[in-house]
């Protein structure tokens, strides 16, 4: 495979390997599939792998992403869902929780997907509003314009500036200042989201946030 001047990036050597390993695999599956022996599937299927032209495949995954946008409620949902995940770490770390702790896993909580969706919209529903998250939404795209490219977002620098640490102080206290001071914070979690989803859980540690807050020990940093 040539080099091409005018393709944005050539790939790592790991990305190679994940590629030229995900096609041999899915190829051999397919040969094998329909009964072509192992010997001569095998073989296929690495040939192939090594005849892809990976540059232009990278080209054109490249070029779609140039085409694509960040839809603007979906970055302000990523910043919420990044703000519960710190006060998920410091619940579990206040209450020695190690395993949790080492998992930072929010969403062993809240499971991505429709349980998270319904989330993030009672979250922005109960606590924020149409002109609320307006505004959030905006201040962020101008964070952003900071650190991204032409296509792609440098999430990990923006969440060490020290705007964004203000951005997302200044966010956590406008949630809060709605959520009520009860064993619900957030009555609508368990009248809209589906019993299996537990959301009398996250009510829960919703709570504990409103209990941590009255402490004065919450602090985002």
């Amino acid at each position: 495979m040539s080099a091409n001047n005018n393709m944005p990036f050539e790939g790592t050597e790991k990305a190679h390997k994940a590629l030229k390993e995900t096609l041999t695999r899915t190829t051999l599956n397919a040969l094998l599939a329909n009964r072509i022996p192992v010997s001569i599937a095998d073989k296929l299927s690495r040939q192939v792998a090594d005849k892809v032209d990976l540059l232009t495949l990278y080209k054109i995954v490249a070029d779609d992403m140039k085409h694509q946008r960040v839809p603007k409620q979906r970055i302000l949902d990523r910043t919420i869902v990044h703000m519960f995940e710190i006060l998920f770490r410091i619940i579990n770390a206040n209450k020695g929780n190690e395993s949790a702790v080492k998992q930072k896993e929010f969403f062993t909580l809240v499971p991505r997907g429709e349980c998270l969706d319904l989330f993030l919209q009672l979250v922005k529903e109960y606590c924020m509003g149409d002109t609320e998250i307006q505004r959030y939404t905006f201040q962020l795209e101008q964070l952003i314009e900071g650190v991204s490219n032409e296509y792609i977002i440098n999430w990990d620098k923006l969440y060490q500036s020290q705007e964004f640490k203000r951005y997302l102080s200044a966010l956590l206290s406008l949630i809060l200042k709605h959520l009520r001071d009860d064993r619900a914070p957030i009555p609508a979690l368990e009248n809209k989201m589906p019993t299996h989803f537990q959301p009398y859980r996250i009510n829960s540690f919703l709570n504990q946030i409103c209990k941590l807050k009255q402490t004065g020990a919450l602090q985002l940093d």
